[in-house]
């Protein structure tokens, strides 16, 4: 076995799955409206070439397409979602919809999984309450974050640590609304990729579908195994994987724009929750503490666009660099 041409095969693939090239030039009658053609549809009615009469495999067709498991079927949008992840998300969003599952719909049926999964395994007792933790260094990374930079997250004993603590132990929630808060900070920091450059922010919010609903399996295989620095590596490796085959930069330019988005999304969800922890203190007639945490919105929304600026414009000259030579 040719291990590196079995590989380049597979590199083949992750680019193009779908060989629309015919293999036959036989000729095909259509059972529909009897036109003669060479290829996979007929030109004169669309009809599929190759069906005949009704068999057992016909009432296996009828019955899978019910539950999307023939064409574009969710099985097979998982498997080109974790083998070629960048490739297949840049093809959906550059409008090959036949590609894919409804991604919408994916996401709630893996979400709905998700919870079962939570439940068989023990991981969740109820829809609020839960037994044990998951995913402890989120709780730790906020922790690092009121000791070395004050004020940017309500310390431990304040009422948003109740809020800091449910998002830690359900990690399903947390990773949706982090990956909602990267939609604006991609869409600057990759605007001049290589690769699906001048992307939208409506294929940007189905970016972050397809990232939800990779990291929600990811969860499950915690939830499973129990095994976090094994489910936190893979889900780091299928992160660059994904943002680098999606926009074609080299390892280190997906890197630290990878690290950059992550900076600005985490900016961006402490300015809310400065602003929700803002409005419990003039709630309960804090003034004084309430003032100290608005002030704090402005600053970080500062920092927040000098970050995206700066990326804006190194990603922006880089690009036209590229384009010269």
């Amino acid at each position: 076995m040719d291990i590196i041409a079995t590989y380049n095969r597979f590199k083949r693939w992750q680019v193009n799955p779908f060989d629309h090239e015919f293999t036959s030039q036989q000729t095909n009658s259509c059972c529909n409206c009897g036109h003669d053609f060479v290829g996979n549809y007929c030109p004169y009615c669309s009809q599929k070439s190759g069906l005949g009469r009704i068999t057992w495999h016909s009432v296996w067709h009828s019955v899978a397409e019910v539950w999307g498991m023939h064409s574009r079927s969710l099985p097979f949008t998982l498997l080109q979602l974790f083998l070629r992840p960048g490739y297949f998300i840049g093809d959906y969003i550059s409008g090959k919809r036949q590609v894919s599952f409804p991604p919408i719909k994916m996401l709630v049926l893996i979400g709905v999984l998700g919870v079962i999964v939570d439940f068989m395994t023990g991981a969740i007792n109820g829809m609020v309450h839960t037994e044990g933790e998951k995913m402890g260094y989120v709780n730790e990374a906020f922790n690092w974050l009121n000791i070395h930079l004050p004020g940017t997250f309500p310390p431990p004993s304040d009422y948003l640590s109740n809020v800091l603590q449910w998002l830690n132990t359900h990690p399903d929630v947390f990773t949706l609304i982090l990956l909602s808060f990267l939609i604006i900070p991609i869409y600057f920091i990759f605007r001049f990729a290589p690769r699906n450059s001048r992307h939208t922010l409506p294929q940007g919010f189905f970016i972050q579908v397809f990232g939800t609903a990779m990291f929600l399996i990811l969860n499950m295989l915690y939830d499973i195994t129990a095994q976090g620095w094994l489910v936190f590596l893979l889900g780091s490796v299928m992160l660059f994987v994904t943002y680098r085959q999606l926009f074609g930069y080299g390892v280190w330019g997906t890197l630290w724009r990878l690290v950059v988005a992550f900076v600005c999304g985490y900016t961006l969800m402490s300015v809310l929750l400065n602003t929700n922890y803002g409005i419990h203190l003039l709630r309960d007639h804090q003034m004084d503490a309430a003032r100290g945490y608005f002030l704090n919105v402005p600053i970080a929304l500062a920092f927040l666009l000098i970050i995206l600026g700066m990326s804006y414009f190194i990603s922006k000259k880089t690009f036209s660099e590229l384009k010269r030579t």
